[in-house]
């Protein structure tokens, strides 16, 4: 009598255990698809993109149990697992083969979202001058020398142009925006968003490789950071302050997700007709499976995806693998490496690339 009462309750625990896995899985298809939905009816959707970095490790979770207990329902998740591989390499590779540039000598970019330097370690009442320096100082240890250095979220582009030795500035109007370069600029503009300030500057640069079309980009924000992280320190389904955070981050994410898309479409539009080599560079605010990334990346190279290697995060947070900062280039533009600093100067990390501007047949 106790043993099969046991068996019974063995069988409806291997039972719960499965429909959970099952379950994971349909999240991890929903998160493979969530690129191609339209944003403005499933919009709430594109959150899974979020959680793709840990449904995928529970899915592999699942199946090593599985594998371990000698059962065959292994093969769901792995099957699963295995049909995302284009989606997985996005946010990591083991490693990148060795790049055969084009040129002697590349052209080094760097991307970083300074978040108004409010995080650089200096003594307290610091000036940002005290702080520009510190920020030098940090990317010369790391051995960051750009030649041409995209901000987000900055001040003092000038005085930083200067500490680098980047003579060549443009500022986007009222925005955070800067471009400095090493070579003349010789046009510049802005795209303009929702909220009457550009959400993108760009600047055609005279290099000596010829001419480049640099776009620095600061797509719309979700502003539920703050949110997010105290829903995931205190998070209590019965308490109604959190599901008033869950219902917010919902909403909020649905509509700057439409917005972001629009953007995204517009800079790809833009970049269209250019008919220089062109580098999109920037803080996107959505991560590698998203409908942004996709409008965004169509037809472009993706550094961390051809010269990138280990883990691609660009965003310090309590979600895992928030990769959201970007450089994308045309055909044109080949990719020497990838690498992100993992400095604590700001809630993002910079990222860099040397950058080699090939040369079309008959040119």
């Amino acid at each position: 009598m106790t043993r099969a009462k046991n068996k019974r309750k063995a069988g409806i625990l291997l039972k719960t255990v499965l429909a959970l896995n099952l379950f994971f899985i349909l999240l991890l298809i929903l998160s493979y698809i969530t690129p191609y939905v339209k944003v403005e009816r499933w919009g709430w959707l594109t959150l899974l993109a979020l959680t793709y970095p840990f449904v995928m490790m529970l899915n592999g979770c699942f199946a090593v149990a599985w594998l371990l207990n000698k059962r065959w329902y292994a093969i769901f998740s792995i099957i699963t697992i295995l049909a995302g591989m284009g989606v997985h390499g996005r946010y990591f590779k083991l490693f990148s083969l060795p790049a055969k540039t084009a040129c002697p000598e590349t052209i080094r970019v760097l991307s970083y979202n300074l978040r108004g330097m409010s995080m650089v370690p200096v003594e307290k009442g610091a000036s940002a001058e005290r702080r520009i320096e510190s920020l030098y100082t940090a990317l010369n240890e790391a051995k960051e020398f750009p030649d041409i250095f995209c901000i987000q979220e900055g001040s003092k582009g000038d005085y930083i142009g200067d500490q680098f030795g980047l003579k060549n500035v443009i500022h986007g109007s009222k925005s955070t925006l800067w471009i400095l370069s090493r070579f003349p600029i010789v046009h510049q503009g802005e795209l303009m968003g929702e909220e009457n300030n550009p959400f993108c500057i760009w600047a055609d640069i005279k290099t000596d490789q010829g001419m480049l079309r640099v776009y620095n980009m600061h797509l719309m924000s979700n502003r539920v950071t703050n949110t997010t992280e105290e829903l995931i320190q205190d998070m209590d389904f019965q308490k109604e302050n959190t599901w008033n955070s869950i219902r917010f981050i919902m909403s909020r994410y649905r509509f700057t997700t439409k917005l972001r898309s629009k953007e995204a479409a517009l800079l790809h539009n833009h970049i269209q007709s250019c008919t220089y080599p062109a580098l999109i560079t920037g803080d996107a605010n959505d991560t590698p499976i998203s409908h942004t990334y996709r409008v965004l990346a169509e037809g472009l190279k993706d550094s961390f995806r051809e010269r990138g290697s280990g883990f691609s995060t660009t965003y310090d947070s309590t979600l895992p693998l928030l990769r959201i900062d970007y450089l994308l280039g045309t055909s044109q533009i080949q990719f020497k490496d990838h690498i992100t600093h993992h400095l604590s100067y700001s809630d993002h990390y910079p990222i860099s690339s040397g950058i080699c501007i090939k040369k079309e047949p008959g040119s």
